[in-house]
């Protein structure tokens, strides 16, 4: 039997626009202090005076100009709990521009420097929402935006607490996660890069069943303390693969 597929492209929830900015830029200092030097210097010098961690946040610093409303399905993509992952042919969403923008940048010396910069940002940007698992999830609470729960006693939805509070309230930072990172063997990190895109977003959909393991709306002390060290190794699975496709794209 045909898997029923539903993909669900909302303009509205703000929340989409996620992680929040401090998971981004975590994830764009881990990807920096993984370069290699001369990779480092090109693509600061593509970015033209933007740091590694602005640069990892302005698809959501630019959601205001109606210009750029096209790119508001690329930070996600709903496919229904069984459903099977089909591009869409008209609407953009991560997995489709994520391979678009790699394919471009693999390209970039046929790109003039303004487009190597957009290029990058995207780049920058979509690397670390496909490792929330909530940017890849389910259309019909539209990646857990309408999920109303409680966390810490303040109303909340599960896509912010994914996105932004849990990576406040535990403190979670660059320096923690590089002390994780530190702790992995070299055949952990090793496999981290072994990946596609659609490899990327599946790993990413496997954490669904965690993310919605939770009874009666109620974030408790214990779900936090079971999924903030995933919150963690996501940030740092963005972190690496970043690193490792600006290592490859730019090694020449």
């Amino acid at each position: 039997m045909i898997k029923k597929l539903i993909l669900v492209f909302s303009l509205c929830p703000l929340t989409f626009f996620g992680w929040g900015k401090e998971g981004h830029q975590i994830v764009a200092k881990i990807a920096k202090s993984q370069l290699n030097e001369a990779v480092k210097d090109k693509v600061t010098k593509y970015l033209n005076g933007m740091s590694f961690e602005d640069a990892s946040t302005w698809m959501d610093d630019i959601k205001k100009d109606k210009s750029l409303d096209y790119m508001k399905p690329w930070h996600y993509v709903n496919v229904e709990k069984g459903g099977t992952y089909k591009s869409n042919d008209t609407i953009g969403d991560i997995n489709k521009e994520l391979k678009l923008t790699i394919e471009k940048i693999k390209n970039y010396q046929s790109l003039s420097d303004l487009e190597i910069n957009k290029e990058l940002k995207i780049l920058f940007h979509l690397c670390g929402d496909i490792v929330q698992p909530l940017h890849v999830g389910y259309g019909n609470d539209k990646g857990g935006n309408e999920i109303k729960v409680d966390y810490k006693g303040k109303q909340s939805n599960l896509h912010r607490v994914w996105d932004s509070e849990m990576i406040q309230s535990e403190a979670i930072t660059y320096d923690k996660c590089m002390l994780v990172l530190q702790s992995y063997s070299d055949k952990q990190k090793s496999k981290l890069l072994t990946f596609t895109v659609d490899s990327w977003m599946n790993d990413s959909r496997q954490l669904l069943p965690k993310v919605y393991k939770f009874k009666d709306a109620i974030i408790t002390d214990k779900y936090v303390a079971k999924n903030a060290p995933l919150v963690e190794s996501q940030l740092i699975v963005g972190g690496m693969r970043l690193a490792h496709l600006l290592n490859e794209i730019f090694k020449n």
